[in-house]
């Protein structure tokens, strides 16, 4: 009995000295191998020498915290169905959960680096909870999403053909009954659990167990964590919009607000390694504004390196350096044994 438990805190560590290496190799590999960060170094130096970036970088930096700290109040708010924790405790859950899903696709390591951090809640109920979180926040993308597309594709399909602007309103219409049915599902988030007790086999009565958490939230409850994912989707696109002004894209507020809002649609349906997000980031986001300049706005005077500049950055302020600190609370997860 003795030796197995050595044994189990054996592979514990093992695993968390996995967990930090990957984190720091990933980031590493994020920063010094990709394609265009000389140049943006270059860009990022001129600004600093010049002193225009000092302050957006400061305020990016506060508003970091912030995104971060509502994130750890909304799973605070969730988990506490399972087990009370404190606000610093779920922070730490939060900056570990970063440092996990880092090296993972889709960043599904997530929901693994935070639940392993509480001392009594079943891992799997905590998982699920934690998905019904990630649920309201892609919610929150999709509807913005929409909205933006929607008002950009009629900026664009405006003075074309009919038979475009039909196409549009059937894109349009689409979106709208999907947007519906998404917000439904939502709030009656419960059915998942009629859904899987009719495609799994009796004999899975654990896994099916453990998902009664689906049917644990009211909702006025599941309407107070969207509203805080929206928090959360308004701190990180001003974060954006900082950065771009700062690196002196030409763009207005509700401009790239709208541009913004279309980067992270897009980023949501891309299935995504780890290893190449950065660079996807980049290059999404280069294309969106290149075609809102050159083919709506009629103004090819946009800087690539600019817009990958603010992108990477933000991975940087808001990805990068949440994982680093998260790697010294990952020692406090337990996948093993628990108390």
């Amino acid at each position: 009995m003795l030796e197995k438990a050595k044994l189990t805190k054996t592979y514990d560590r093992l695993i968390k000295t996995v967990i930090i290496i990957a984190s720091y190799a990933y980031i590493y590999f994020q920063v010094f191998h990709g394609e265009n960060y000389k140049l943006v170094l270059d860009n990022f130096k001129h600004l600093i020498l010049n002193g225009s970036i000092i302050i957006p970088l400061i305020i990016v930096f506060f508003l970091m915290f912030i995104n971060w700290s509502v994130e750890a109040l909304k799973w605070r708010y969730m988990i506490a169905k399972v087990e009370k924790i404190i606000f610093i405790r779920s922070f730490k859950a939060i900056l570990a959960g970063i440092s996990v899903s880092s090296f993972t696709p889709n960043r599904v390591g997530e929901f693994f680096g935070r639940v392993f951090i509480l001392k009594v809640a079943n891992p799997w109920k905590a998982i699920f909870i934690t998905l019904i979180g990630s649920m309201s926040q892609l919610l929150v993308t999709i509807l913005a999403g929409s909205f933006s597309l929607t008002i950009l594709g009629k900026m664009y399909f405006q003075s074309n053909e009919q038979n475009l602007r039909i196409f549009f309103y059937t894109i349009v219409f689409i979106l709208l009954i999907a947007d519906i049915g998404l917000v439904m599902m939502y709030f009656n988030v419960s059915f998942i659990i009629t859904f899987i007790n009719r495609i799994i086999k009796k004999r899975w009565k654990r896994i099916r167990s453990y998902m009664i958490v689906f049917s644990a939230y009211s909702n006025k409850e599941l309407a107070h964590i969207f509203w805080l994912s929206f928090l959360r989707y308004c701190i990180f696109s001003f974060q954006f919009y900082i950065l771009l002004k700062a690196f002196q894209v030409p763009v207005s507020l509700a401009e790239s607000l709208l541009l913004i809002s279309f980067i992270y649609f897009a980023m949501a349906a891309i299935p995504t390694i780890a290893l190449a997000e950065l660079g996807i980031r980049g290059s999404v986001a280069v294309g969106v504004f290149s075609f809102y300049f050159n083919t709506i706005h009629y103004n090819d005077a946009i800087n690539p390196i600019a817009i990958i500049a603010a992108s990477s950055v933000l991975w940087l302020i808001n990805l990068a350096l949440p994982a680093i600190i998260g790697t010294f609370f990952v020692g406090r997860l337990h996948f093993f044994y628990r108390k």
